[in-house]
């Protein structure tokens, strides 16, 4: 062995007792790494032909990985072998996963190789695991699984361990020959959405494998197999993360796509005798989408490994990039096809329950002059609430604005705005405050405690969930008043007649004439929906409650709804996430999840529901 291998060895042996990551470059460009000291190494010797444009890549998903040529120039296996024979010392056992790709004409997309009876119930897992693979571009994967005499290993090189060895150590060595069915036959080159997705999902099957052996064989301690995940994320991630941010936060949306002469508008409106549509003007643009556009997609997401991390900066940037569409068609038709695309369209389902609590719930008188507090009164009210969180969480800011261009309440940014004309009951003050400031803010500022940007910013479709939340806030408070639930139904019913076709007076009518709603309420309610050229948002107010109620109905965690702007099916990557430390915990829980307000929560679990919130 050269000396330069030894030395190699014994930094690396050293590190791994000391439980310290490993980040090694091997001889040949060959490449170690390894989160923390684990029971398994993924291991792809590349051929001496050049490596493989997935299997040189897949593993770099993993935890505890090894890349390198195995050549008698480059010599890896002593490394490994080092590794294996510290780690079963340490750990009780070792499962080395070497995989190659496939030379056979006929095979399956995957097969499975194993010699040992020890190693048969992790093979056959894994087996299970490719098989069920979630790929929407091929129907079925066909895996195999062979059992020979010989310790698994590509034609082109020898095996690492042989039996006697292998069992000595209680190491455990299977092979995994990949075909290479992602491949265009007719080019060469790999079917690049189809390798995306196939990489996020193998690296899933693999930690359950992994997850299988160290739960039978070795004494690591891990609840699940997420845990197994890497901690560890390239540079690339925390740049496309900073500058998604930077993107986002060149325009606010909701104020660019907000009339800013809204009572003009309806006091024209009012003077036509509710017949000619209100003309709605807004503020001047800031940016130019195009630019924007132009910069999020030089962002290099495909260069980041991790297929969550990936994932999610995908999903953002088309997010941003449809929001920008609307921007850029601010008022013409075209703005209403992105906001279906952002916000979705208004369900069968949806409108029958909104319908439904229109005619259930009858219209309130209004609250006496005496009863209501104006904007710089429920400003004071603001500051006490934020003051509560801030005791929480010092980063909190307690800045409120009361602002001349701002029509009723809207938290923007983590800062709460409140138009300079606007007026709520008493009653009902506490409760908007845990709508804006309990569910609004606090999401803010727990998404900033994250270490990614995104968790602030809003994940795309965070809207649903977090009106949802923030409608439950204010029945766990006792302010989600009759008059609040027909304002819900009545934008999902506006949304509908709208993407029906209908004009704006013809919804106004529609809200006055058959749900006696107030004039100048049936237009703010109307104004929002059509603003900008047709705003479907307003839609996942009563959409997100009733998610929520069947949320709680599970018996589910509701705070853990808080951990940032995040969207409910965004739950099990919340969940890999934690499980693999790269979230923290969230330092900020508001008023209503306290007693006596969360008691609630046991009245919705024994059968409430929607209608049993209307008074």
């Amino acid at each position: 062995m050269a000396t330069d291998t030894k030395k190699t060895i014994q930094h690396i042996v050293d590190k791994l007792k000391k439980g310290k990551p490993l980040h090694v470059r091997l001889p040949c460009e060959g490449e170690l790494h390894m989160d923390r000291p684990v029971p398994y190494l993924l291991i792809y010797r590349i051929p001496p032909d050049g490596e493989d444009a997935f299997t040189s890549t897949l593993g770099k998903t993993e935890s505890a990985y090894l890349v390198a040529p195995d050549t008698p120039e480059c010599n890896v296996t002593p490394i490994i072998r080092a590794i294996a024979n510290a780690m079963a010392d340490k750990f009780g056992g070792f499962m080395l996963l070497e995989v190659w790709l496939s030379t056979r004409v006929e095979t399956a997309s995957f097969t499975v190789h194993v010699c040992q009876k020890s190693a048969l119930a992790v093979a056959e897992k894994l087996q299970f695991e490719l098989r069920h693979l979630q790929l929407f571009q091929t129907p079925e994967i066909a895996v195999g699984l062979e059992k020979r005499k010989k310790v698994p290993a590509p034609a082109y090189y020898r095996e690492i361990f042989n039996l006697e060895e292998a069992r000595k150590s209680e190491i455990i060595l299977v092979g995994l020959e990949i075909a290479p069915f992602y491949i265009n036959q007719q080019t060469g080159a790999p079917y690049p959405l189809f390798l995306r997705e196939l990489r996020e999902s193998f690296g899933k099957a693999l930690r359950k494998s992994f997850f299988e052996f160290i739960r039978m064989k070795t004494s690591y301690s891990a609840a699940h197999f997420e845990m197994l995940g890497t901690t560890e994320l390239d540079e690339v991630v925390w740049k496309v993360d900073e500058k998604l941010a930077e993107y986002s936060n060149l325009f606010d949306f909701l104020l660019l796509v907000t009339p800013i002469n809204a009572q003009e508008a309806w006091e024209s409106f009012l003077k036509s005798k509710y017949r000619k549509n209100p003309v709605f003007h807004y503020r001047p643009m800031p940016i130019d989408p195009e630019l924007i556009k132009r910069k999020l997609y030089n962002l290099p997401i495909e260069e980041i490994m991790d297929p969550t991390m990936a994932y999610l900066f995908r999903d953002k940037r088309k997010e941003i990039d449809r929001m920008l569409n609307m921007l850029s068609d601010r008022e013409k038709p075209d703005f209403l096809y992105s906001s279906q695309q952002v916000f979705g369209n208004v369900e069968e389902n949806l409108l029958d329950i909104a319908s439904a609590i229109l005619v259930a719930s009858e219209p309130q008188r209004p609250p006496v002059a005496s009863d209501m507090l104006d904007a710089r009164a429920f400003a004071k009210l603001a500051k006490g609430e934020l003051e509560y969180l801030k005791q929480q969480y010092h980063p909190v800011s307690t800045a409120v604005r009361v602002r001349d261009d701002v029509e009723g309440v809207m938290v923007s940014r983590g800062t709460l705005n409140i138009g300079s004309r606007y007026r709520i009951s008493k009653d009902r003050a506490f409760s908007l405050l845990q709508h804006e400031v309990g569910t609004h803010v606090t999401t803010y500022y727990n998404g900033m405690a994250q270490p990614f940007k995104l968790f602030y910013l809003g994940v795309p479709g965070y809207e649903q969930l977090q009106e949802g939340l923030a409608v439950l806030s204010e029945y766990m408070t006792g302010g989600l008043t009759n008059q609040r639930m027909r304002t819900l139904a009545a934008r999902v019913v506006a949304v509908h007649h709208m993407l029906a076709g209908n004009a704006f007076a013809e919804t106004f009518a529609l809200l006055v004439e058959k749900y006696a709603f107030k004039p100048e309420n049936a237009f703010y309610i109307t104004m929002r929906v059509y603003r900008g050229g047709g705003l479907t948002k307003d839609a996942v107010y009563l959409k997100g409650l009733l998610n929520v109620i069947e949320y709680v109905k599970e018996g589910k965690d509701i705070s853990r709804l808080l951990v940032g702007k995040i969207r409910q099916d965004y739950l099990p990557i919340i969940e890999e996430l934690m499980h693999r430390r790269l979230l923290k915990p969230l330092p900020l829980r508001p008023k209503f999840l306290e007693k006596p307000y969360i008691n609630k929560i046991k009245e919705i679990k024994n059968g409430g529901g929607v209608f049993k919130m209307i008074g």
